[in-house]
């Protein structure tokens, strides 16, 4: 089936005339828009503070800098001292928690109170007015009075250590109470207060330059509204130009395929007619040339000799025998004279009485140019003289007789062959 070749797509172009239209209409706007935005600028500059009063702001603001910082400095002292309280607050209450803990135990309040206990008891025992058991239990009690009165010793140290503490806090908050700020506070108050009345006298011109700064800004965004515009413009121009491009690679993709296509066919086709040509050829009986050239031979040199009628290979191809087409330098032998005459068809043969009368009148013998090349391709001994004809005749029916013995075996190799190769090269297309 052969390769339908379709008519050509046409892929138009989009055109940009239109966007370029719009877009230069946007630009004159936007060149309005700007002028329009710069004459604003212009009146904005134009819209001047009173010097003194700008000047005097400054000096405030750099002041009121001084006493933030002042009061930052302040800030940052008393968040230390009171840091320091709150760390000694609560080295306070956890030495109270330890004496609480310790004194939970027992129904004494102070080591005064264990100090007589142990002094009674020591006089009851020195009395010897007690019973023995009464008197151990005794010794046991102030065993573990004693043990006792050493644990209050600690808890003497530990409100020792609480009293310094209470004293410091109370110092800690002095210092504290004692940070000016006020001075600092009042100062920042007076300052805030003439920068208000600055900024009040200013009121008006603020105003001013905020609605011409506001107009400018509405200019500014129209501005921008329209760059936007001329942006999506482009980028849908720019879209649709990457399609058309698209459409136009796809076209010569398909263009490129049945060019492809078509040369695989032709291609193909070619192949197949050297098969078929290269078969064709194979086909034709081995050695039709050599038999033919031989046939021809034999109704030369003999008269008697009758070519056979149904020649399948004499049928096949009809040669004549041409010295120009055996392209082969033929030596001439000794003795042998080369007869020019008009070219006739080589199969009338040179037989007959009255050719041979001529013939025998000739002075030597002569042979044509024709049969010598024929000769020399068969490879068969070119006769010099008369005599030498038989011989010739002779060889010409063996190798003629041979040639058609090997005939059909050669023409079936040669037919094998062709097959082979193209075999081969309808392989060699399929790789």
């Amino acid at each position: 089936m052969s390769t339908v070749i379709r008519p050509k797509k046409f892929v138009k172009r989009p055109d940009d005339s239109g966007m370029k239209k719009e877009v230069d209409s946007l630009m004159t706007e936007i060149k309005e828009l700007e002028a329009a935005s710069n004459e604003l600028t212009a009146q904005i500059d134009r819209v001047k503070f009173d010097a003194r009063n700008v000047e005097r702001k400054k000096q405030l603001q750099a002041e009121l800098k001084d006493v933030i910082s002042e009061q930052g400095s302040f800030k940052a002292e008393r968040s230390a001292i009171q840091t320091q309280i709150k760390n000694v607050d609560m080295q306070v209450k956890k030495k109270i928690a330890e004496i609480q803990k310790l004194t939970s135990k027992t129904n004494f309040k102070s080591a005064s109170e264990i100090d007589t206990r142990i002094k009674n008891l020591d006089e009851l025992i020195g009395s010897g007015e007690l019973r023995l058991a009464e008197e151990r239990r005794l010794i046991r009690d102030l065993t573990s009075l004693r043990k006792l009165r050493k644990d209050f010793g600690e808890v003497e140290s530990q409100q020792s250590a609480i009293d310094k503490d209470k004293t410091k806090i109370a110092e800690l908050k002095d210092q504290l109470s004692n940070i000016g700020n006020k001075e600092v506070q009042a100062r920042f108050e007076s300052i805030q207060e003439e920068l208000d009345e600055i900024n009040s006298s200013n009121n008006s011109t603020y105003e001013q330059r905020n609605k011409l700064i506001s107009k400018r800004n509405e200019l500014r965004k129209s501005r921008n509204l329209k760059y936007d515009q001329i942006k999506k413009l482009r980028a849908d121009f720019n879209a649709e130009f990457a399609k058309f491009k698209e459409q136009l690679a796809e076209e010569q993709r398909k263009r490129d395929a049945e060019h492809k296509a078509m040369q695989e066919e032709e291609k193909k086709l070619q192949i197949k007619e050297e098969a078929k040509r290269r078969l064709e050829e194979a086909s034709v009986p081995a050695f039709t040339e050599e038999i033919n050239e031989i046939h021809g031979l034999l109704l030369y040199f003999d008269s008697s000799y009758k070519k056979p009628q149904k020649n399948a290979v004499a049928e096949a191809t009809k040669l004549e025998f041409t010295s120009e087409s055996s392209g082969r330098k033929i030596e001439m032998p000794e003795g042998v004279e080369v007869l020019k005459k008009e070219q006739q068809p080589f199969f009338q043969g040179s037989g007959g009485k009255k050719q041979r009368k001529k013939s025998s009148k000739q002075k030597n013998f002569t042979v044509d140019p024709d049969v010598i090349v024929s000769l020399s391709n068969l490879s068969i001994q070119l006769p010099v003289k008369s005599d030498d004809v038989s011989t010739t005749v002779n060889t010409l029916k063996e190798t003629l007789q041979a040639l058609e013995e090997k005939q059909g075996e050669q023409t079936e190799k040669n037919i094998q062959r062709a097959k082979e190769e193209i075999a081969k090269l309808e392989s060699e297309d399929a790789e």
